[in-house]
């Protein structure tokens, strides 16, 4: 699946816009606000369609609170000469979702809508999707044909994961039959939190088969722990702690960790590639060790620089295409890192301007200036600040050398007043002081 435009009508904040997608990666930025995670939201609804198709696997609608609301004036009447406004707020129909692009090698286009308050989402214009769908999933029950990846992650993707989750108590949490469907990959795919607890029992039924083999390690398996260790900085290796319960990973510098006992940002990555991997290797099992590479589909995510550290930004966008070249990539930032690692301005949405042709030789504070909008960011603001009470100080200074004698000490009040919130900076009111006493005396 590949989403190459979508359009929204009266969804959440967006009377009407359209956006067009980059096939590979698309990064979307702008000031809060403006509608980044509306976007994906939207997206969601799209590619959620193919869940129409297949029987007992969660699809995505809209939901009542992500219909657009408008502020319409009511005239209320009044006694004479008065004429008092109600505010009301009122819900716009139809909220539509219209997403066009290749799905399983075939070019669609479909849309989703909700047309009504007491309706509910609708799929007649998304029947080619849904049919797709269900002819593709029913195919792989029986043959090996491709499977198209499809998940969602928010926010508050690995929110509060309980250690538990991230454990295997029994044998029963491995030998799970529902896992061994192919269609196993599509569980939890529009839900925006991760589950890591299904990663943790597929590494850890990965790691029991090959036991069972001899050290023989099935091919997708390999290519997951690969996956996880190219895309976590510093790591070195994974694998599964029987004894434990719990997928290790070894660190540089740091040893053998816990999955639970690493940093937000380390924890964070590996759930995000190893569930991405995980699901390409479930959908796609005849790939073998070809599947993340081979696996073509749409990842959604919301603020992917979630908790790394600037350094990890700056790579973070090309280990994902390194790993899962097939794959289209929807996600948004903040991070002019992030910006500057895009290789063209087709990738950078900027919902708040336009994005610049080049990214990749901008430099930071370019970036930060041109694109999101923040000036002077070679400084900080209290040291912008701070130059302007000091140009004003001394601007002031020159008045007061020209005033009468009886406006002077107004003068020297005013002038104190300025520079009283940076007592933290003695050196800094202490050369303004300087110069206000050789110009007006003490």
């Amino acid at each position: 699946m590949r989403i190459d435009y979508l359009s929204v009508h009266n969804f959440k904040g967006f009377t009407d816009l359209e956006f067009s997608f980059h096939p590979q990666f698309n990064l979307v930025v702008g000031d809060n606000g403006t509608g980044k995670t509306s976007l994906l939201d939207a997206l969601s609804v799209a590619a959620g369609g193919w869940f129409l198709g297949l029987s007992g696997y969660d699809t995505r609608h809209i939901r009542p609170s992500e219909v657009r609301l408008a502020v319409v004036e009511q005239i209320a009447s009044a006694t004479p000469g008065q004429v008092p406004a109600v505010l009301t707020w009122e819900s716009q129909y139809p909220c539509e979702v219209k997403a066009g692009g290749e799905v399983v090698g075939e070019r669609i286009n479909w849309s989703r809508s909700l047309i009504g308050p007491n309706g509910r989402t609708t799929y007649r214009d998304a029947r080619q999707l849904k049919d797709l769908a269900a002819r593709t999933s029913e195919a792989a029950r029986s043959r090996p044909v491709e499977l198209p990846l499809i998940a969602n992650y928010g926010t508050g993707r690995l929110w509060d994961v309980p250690r538990e989750q991230a454990q295997v108590h029994t044998e029963e949490d491995i030998t799970d039959k529902g896992q061994l469907s192919r269609l196993a990959g599509y569980r939890n795919s529009v839900d925006p939190r991760l589950s890591v607890a299904g990663l943790v029992r597929w590494i850890a039924r990965q790691s029991w088969i090959t036991y069972q083999q001899r050290g023989a390690e099935p091919p997708a398996f390999a290519a997951v722990r690969s996956a996880i260790v190219q895309c976590i900085e510093g790591a070195e290796a994974l694998f599964f702690d029987a004894s434990f319960g719990e997928v290790i990973i070894r660190m540089a510098g740091q040893g053998a960790q816990p999955f639970n006992n690493l940093s937000d940002g380390q924890r964070t990555m590996l759930a995000l590639v190893g569930d991405i991997a995980f699901k390409a290797a479930s959908l796609n099992p005849h790939l073998g060790e070809r599947a993340l590479a081979e696996t073509p589909g749409i990842v959604l995510i919301d603020e992917l620089d979630l908790h790394l550290h600037p350094r990890w930004q700056r790579h973070v966008i090309d280990d994902l295409r390194g790993v899962f070249p097939r794959l289209q990539f929807i996600c948004t930032t903040h991070s002019p890192f992030l910006i500057q690692s895009l290789r063209s301005g087709e990738e950078l949405i900027v919902l708040d301007g336009q994005p610049p042709a080049q990214l990749a030789d901008l430099p930071i504070a370019q970036i930060v200036e041109g694109v999101q909008g923040v000036p002077g960011a070679e400084v900080s603001e209290r040291y912008q600040a701070m130059k302007q009470v000091a140009r004003n100080y001394l601007e002031t200074l020159e008045e007061a050398a020209q005033a009468p004698e009886a406006q002077l000490a107004a003068y020297r009040d005013r002038l104190a007043e300025s520079i009283a919130p940076y007592a933290d900076n003695p050196a800094f009111q202490a050369f303004l002081e300087m110069k206000r006493a050789a110009k007006l005396g003490e």
